[in-house]
This record gives structure tokens, sequence and C-alpha cells, in this order.
């Protein structure tokens, strides 16, 4: 019996052998083998501004292990509603745009949003004191900015400067309406009914608010230079009837096709009205006349960063230091407008000596920009002027009430 048995242990034998063997080699194999590569990180970013191409693709060739994903809004207020809705439901992107215009307190009260301390934090590049000012919120930097306009007044020279003898004089609301008369009624020759009157694009609040903004001024004042520029919207629409009204979300265009010879819109808007205009006719582009503003009010674009996972936090950060860094600065500005939000930057655009007229204006306004701190009922305060002024224009006898609670 036992030398029946002595075959099987051998055979038993040999292939426990062969296994220890072929383990020990195919591991020693597999530590020379290179490591399969790490599966690529995922970065979501939510925006509504144009431009971001160019951004996306030169991140992508920098960070090829990183997939970038973009969803496009029609508008910032679209956007913004919808990210609240995507905070609530734990579906929120990585990345968002926002704007000064209203939204930064109501994004920091949900929790969802991160300090711009706790993401870059290789140190933070010196912004625009102006810029960083409409992101901070109790004594938080909450959202990077990365770029911004001012608000201008564009105007056609040909028909004032023919009229007048000279180029139009538009440092006051008072030249305006002069210069906007002069073209309607001109005495003794034709002239194209559309030059005499003037648009506004559609950020109406933002308007608004930069005709009368005194940040030292507070309560009474604050509210009487608030009034004076309802009264001076209401005069221009239905006293000397130079602007028509609820005609804003055409405004740009109106100006482009030569419906209108005045157009107040935002420092960005300058590279389409340039490229849309082409040849067809000479414009020019001034500051944003006074009324009761003791400074300008920009607009300011930034990114703010909302809390994830540790591998996308790390793919956000850098993100950020990408549109951050001075390439990607200069790039919006040349591209899209935007005014650079590094004032390191803005000193070497100061200095080209190729740099347009029209550019050199809009950087030489950048000091009398105004720092204005958010809000926690920025988004209803807009939403409140923006249907006040829409019945002042429809109603010349529309009351003017409240104005303490407007933008």
């Amino acid at each position: 019996m036992k030398l029946r048995t002595w075959p099987v242990r051998l055979v038993l034998g040999c292939i426990a052998a062969g296994a220890l063997v072929y383990g020990f080699t195919h591991g020693k194999l597999s530590e020379d083998e290179a490591e399969p590569p790490a599966p690529p990180a995922s970065l979501s970013i939510w925006v509504y501004s144009k431009g971001w191409e160019d951004m996306v693709h030169a991140f992508g060739q920098r960070y090829p292990h990183i997939d970038v994903q973009i969803r496009s809004f029609r508008s910032y207020e679209q956007l913004y509603t919808e990210l609240l809705a995507s905070i609530s439901a734990g579906a929120a992107p990585q990345l968002a745009e926002i704007h000064s215009f209203y939204g930064i307190a109501q994004l920091a009260a949900t929790g969802a949003a991160l300090p711009v301390g706790n993401v870059l934090t290789a140190g933070k590049p010196a912004f625009l004191p102006a810029f960083s000012a409409a992101f901070r919120y109790r004594d938080e930097d909450w959202a990077v900015p990365f770029g911004g306009s001012v608000p201008v007044l564009y105007y056609r020279e040909e028909p004032f400067k023919r009229l007048a003898g000279r180029a139009p004089a538009l440092s006051t609301w008072e030249e305006v309406r002069q210069t906007l008369s002069l073209v309607k009624e001109p005495p003794g020759e034709e002239v194209s009914k559309g030059y005499g009157t003037m648009t506004v694009d559609k950020e109406l609040p933002w308007y608004l608010a930069s005709l009368s903004y005194a940040p030292k001024e507070s309560g009474g004042p604050a509210a009487e230079c608030t009034r004076s520029a309802l009264e001076l919207w209401r005069n221009l629409t239905h006293e000397s009837k130079l602007m028509k009204p609820l005609q804003h979300d055409r405004a740009a265009s109106d100006f482009i096709n030569g419906k209108a010879g005045m157009y107040v819109g935002s420092s960005d808007k300058l590279p389409t009205i340039e490229r849309y205009i082409g040849g067809k006719f000479s414009f020019d582009l001034a500051k944003l006349p006074a009324w009761k503003q003791e400074e300008l009010l920009p607009g300011v674009h930034g990114l703010v960063t909302l809390k994830s996972d540790p591998e996308r936090l790390k793919a956000a950060q850098s993100f950020m230091q990408e549109i951050t860094a001075p390439e990607a600065q200069s790039a919006l500005w040349n591209t899209v407008g935007l005014i650079p939000a590094r004032e390191d930057v803005i000193g070497k655009l100061e200095e080209e000596s190729a740099l347009s007229e029209r550019l050199r204006r809009i950087l030489s306004w950048l000091p009398s920009l105004a720092g204005r701190a958010p809000r926690d009922d920025d988004y209803e305060r807009w939403k409140r002027t923006e249907h006040m002024l829409e019945q002042i224009e429809l109603n010349p006898q529309e009351p003017v009430e409240d104005v303490g609670m407007l933008y």
C-alpha cells in the first residue's frame, strides 16, 4: 500500500515546487514592469462668459492628466441660480465663474465655498484692491479675481465732430444731452434720427449704481444720490427722449448697426465692437460721464472654489494658478478685453509702446476704481432695481420709493 502511494506524492511535490518557482519568477517580473498610469483627474468648471476655449486648451497642454469639463450658461443669473441648486443637491462643480454684481456673500453662507487662502496655498498675487474687495466678505476672500471691466460711453465720432466742429465734450451728463440734442435736430440738414439717441446695456443696476456710487457716504446722502440717478434715468427716457425704453437687450447691436449715436456698456465689449464695426464708421469711447458718483464701480469676474475630494481640489488649485499667471492675464486682456486683475501685469501693459490709445485710456481710469464690499441681499437688491428702472421707463410718473433698498 505504501509503495503504491509514493508516485502520487512525488507528482504533488513537483506541482508545488513548480508553483513556487513560477510565483517567485512572476513576482520579480512584475516588480520590473512599469506601473500602470494613474487614472486622469477630473475638473468640472461652470462659466457664463466667452473666451474660455483658449484658456482650457492651454491648461490641457500643461496638465494632460486632468480632464476638464466646461459647462457654459447663457447668463450669470442662470449660472448663479443653478449653482445654488447644485450645492443643495450635493452636485456642485469644483470651480464656478462668479461676478461681483451679486452672489459671493450668499455662496459663502452655504458653507460649500472655500476661502481663497485654502486654494492659493503657494501665495496670492497682488491684485487690484478694488477687484479683491469685490469678493471679500467677513474678513475672508471667497473668490479669485481674474479680470474686470469699467462702465464706459461709446459714441460715433463723425456726426458729432461735424456738427460741433470739434470732438464732443462728454465728461458730464449735461454735455451728453446737449451733444445728442444737437444731432437729433440739426439746423438745416438731414441726419439719421438714430444718431441722436443712446442705448444702455442690460446690466442696468450696475450702471445706475455707477452713476451714484459714493462709498464714503451712508444713510440720507447716499439715498439722495440714488434718487438723483433715478431722476436722470427718467429724464433721458421721457423728457429728453434720448433713450428708448426697454431696448437694453439689443443695446450693443443697435449701436453697431447705426441705430444709436451713443452706447453705455462695459469696457470689455471693446474687442467685439471693434470686430463688428470694422471700418463701417469711426467711434471712440469716454469715461462714464459724471453725475453723482465719486469713483468708478468695476465689474469683476472671479472663480470660486467649491469643496471637493483632495484629487479634484488639487486640480482646481492648478487651474487657479494657471488663470492668474501673467501670461494668462495678458491673454484675457488681448482676446476678450478683460482688465487684468494682477497689478504687475497692468504695470507692464502701461509700458507697452504699441498699446492703442483706447486701451491706454481705460488703464488710466483704474486709480479711480471703488472697492465695493458684497452684501447679504445683493441679489434681491439687483432684482428690485431692475424692476424699478423698468417701471420708470414704462411710466413717466412712476414714484421713486425705498431707494435705500436698491442696489
